[in-house]
């Protein structure tokens, strides 16, 4: 080192020394800064949480110092554990809310006496839905809704789960304005809780400016979270405090669940569950069952159910959603390892909300109760499929009120099936007399109609075809008997019959409850696990259905005397179809709600009766025979069609001669 350089560090030193003397603070100024800064700790902030020992607590009183304890603890955060290129890779990321995306996850739950919500700070979301509503009929506290598993197998006496956190999410999707195109989720916060009761919390996410590693008191977002008593509703606020000009107006929600299996048979379910919907004005819709389909939103959506077979979870606005998508994944395998769960995926994404001032959405849990659904409008209570067009108007008018009204004498849901049965019998009584005494006269002109097939058997000339038609029609006419008189009254029973197949299955009221050997009449009674499956026809074999078809067979039996044969040949024999009919019950009613099959047993057991009483009491043969013979006596009367028919067949003949 030259002489030089020692003399210029020399110098450098002594300038540095100096520098450091000269601009000491003296004692008086250094108190008072720390006087002005005790000042600024002190300044009154109203409606804000005091956080001391770990624990958040609401407080209005006008002298605390909420800013500066959440300021320091978020400041020393920052400073000890993070470098300020850390911060900035951060702010670049999360923009305002960069700060909210450390901490740690905590865990509450809310509850009424009809739903306990599991919530978690992570994202301020619920997690999991229990149905803690407790059976009133029962003595030892038990829970109205349980599993199959949990009801029949277990016998534990656990409330029933919609969903859990390792399989649902829930969140907004953000876009900070000085952070154009990048997408903000609030599942990625840890949110601080401000408020919280037995039925009410709130959570916040505070902002924080962008030149200060502080947070600012007076911007935030709050999701609250409210429960009100005897309700399976859930009032939920979002509150964009002082951010909605700092952030995007496109603000999507988003959410998704996996569906659990509640029932005992997992397959089963899959037949009945899937995403509705429904538009302001208009009817539900949903996308079919077992599919793997997504909708585009075209309209203003009220709601979105994901419907389980008796249960649903819902969101409603009463706003409405704009656009958006929604739709459901069906998977191919079951997942073994999470706990009875049918593999089908329920998502709603891209709903828009607005960014500004409050947004107030509902979520409904629970079960799907006709009754309850219709109470909120919008066609909610189409969640619970009665069918469609005249089937379900017969469900709504006529099978669910009877249903009802026997049900609230108190007695068990085998007898009200019973005598719901009965009833409509009773009422369909004069349709079953008309189609009875039809029969009865065919069954007279059977050997007539006989002599007259044999007389064109084996010809097969267009000629011989249709004079076989017209001396058949024109004894028909002779006799005074019509050959559709029969068809009509079975047209018109058609639909009670189709009706029943959707509103048993779909009854929550018959969920868990026990008739004879069936322990549940919404799921399949079994007398017999076979060990192994029979394709279309499954593991167990169930009793009711059974005896249904072994009830079907022997009433078809009875009645195959009044069975006309075939007019054509060529053409089914509708015996052999009849015969076939028991036969394929067997293997479609046997994994059905035997709560269905015991009613068609019943059904069957008491036309075989009414038919008995009918043929002794009130149809004489005999009487029938001198009727249809006097008849033939009399002169017949040509309608105008026929009348015209005929001046066109002579007409034609006269151009031929």
């Amino acid at each position: 080192m030259d002489k030089n350089t020692v003399t210029g560090l020399v110098l450098i030193g002594a300038v540095l020394v100096a520098f450091m003397f000269l601009n000491k603070p003296s004692e008086d100024n250094s108190k008072i800064q720390s006087e002005q800064d005790n000042t600024s700790l002190n300044q009154p902030i109203k409606n804000k949480a005091v956080v001391e020992n770990d624990k958040v607590e609401y407080d209005n009183t006008p002298d605390n110092s909420i800013d500066s304890v959440i300021s320091e603890r978020i400041t020393n955060q920052f400073n000890e554990e993070q470098s300020i290129e850390e911060q900035k890779e951060l702010m670049e990321v999360y923009g305002l809310f960069y700060k909210a995306v450390n901490g740690e996850e905590k865990s509450l739950a809310l509850q009424n006496d009809k739903i306990k919500l599991h919530l978690s700070t992570k994202g301020a979301k619920i997690t999991s839905v229990d149905l803690v509503e407790k059976d009133p009929t029962d003595s030892n506290d038990t829970y109205l809704y349980r599993t199959y598993k949990a009801a029949f197998e277990d016998s534990i006496n656990e409330p029933l789960t919609l969903f859990e956190k390792e399989n649902s999410d829930f969140y907004i999707s953000l876009q900070d304005v000085s952070n154009p195109g990048i997408s903000i989720k609030s599942s990625d916060f840890y949110f601080d809780v401000i408020e919280q009761s037995d039925t009410t919390v709130v959570f916040r996410a505070y902002a924080a400016n962008d030149t200060i590693p502080v947070i600012d008191s007076a911007k935030y977002l709050d999701f609250t979270y409210r429960l009100s008593k005897g309700k399976y509703d859930v009032d939920f606020v979002i509150d964009y405090h002082g951010i909605g000009n700092e952030i995007s107006p496109d603000v999507d929600l988003n959410w998704r669940m996996r569906g659990l299996s509640t029932e005992r048979l997992a397959d089963d379910e899959r037949m009945t569950c899937s995403v509705m919907y429904g538009y302001a004005g208009k009817s539900r819709d949903y996308i079919s069952e077992r599919s793997s389909d997504e909708e585009e939103i075209d309209g203003n959506l009220n709601w979105v159910a994901f419907k389980h077979k008796f249960f649903s979870s819902i969101l409603i606005s009463e706003d409405g959603f704009k656009s958006g998508k929604i739709g459901q994944d069906q998977m191919e395998e079951e997942d073994e390892f999470i706990r009875n769960e049918y593999t089908i995926d329920y998502t709603a994404r891209g709903l828009p909300i607005p960014s500004r001032g409050q947004v107030n959405l509902t979520f409904f849990f629970g079960p799907n109760d006709y009754d309850l659904l219709a109470t909120y409008g919008m066609d909610m209570k189409g969640i619970i499929n009665l069918g469609w067009g005249i089937f379900g108007w017969v469900n709504e008018f006529l099978i669910g009120p009877i249903f009802h009204f026997i049900k609230s004498w108190g007695i068990g849901y085998g007898l009200v099936i019973l005598l719901l049965t009965l009833t409509v019998k009773i009422i369909i009584l004069p349709l079953t007399y008309k189609n009875y005494m039809s029969s009865a006269k065919m069954k007279v002109l059977k050997p007539e109609i006989a002599k007259i097939n044999d007389k064109y058997e084996g010809k097969t000339d267009k000629n011989a075809a249709m004079k076989k038609q017209q001396e058949t029609m024109a004894l028909y006419k002779q006799t005074g008997v019509n050959p559709m008189a029969g068809c009509i009254p079975v047209v018109i029973q058609m639909p009670i019959l189709f009706a029943v197949f959707r509103y048993f299955p779909s009854s929550l009221d018959l969920r868990h409850q026990g008739f004879l050997w069936a322990e549940d009449l919404s799921s399949f009674d079994s007398i017999l696990e076979l060990g192994f499956n029979i394709p279309f026809y499954g593991d167990h074999i169930s009793l009711f259905t059974l005896l249904m078809a072994a009830s079907t067979l022997f009433y078809t039996m009875t009645n195959s005397n009044q069975m006309t044969p075939s007019p054509q040949p060529g053409m089914p024999n509708m015996k052999v179809i009849m015969y076939m009919f028991p036969i394929m019950m067997i293997f479609f009613f046997n994994t059905y709600s035997s709560g269905l099959s015991y009613y068609y047993l019943c059904g069957n057991l008491m036309n075989m009766g009414i038919m008995w009483g009918i043929k002794k009491y009130m149809v004489d043969e005999d009487k029938i025979r001198l009727q249809i013979e006097s008849n033939k006596k009399k002169p017949k009367k040509k309608s105008r069609f026929q009348q015209r028919m005929d001046e066109i067949a002579k007409q034609q003949q006269k151009k031929r001669g």
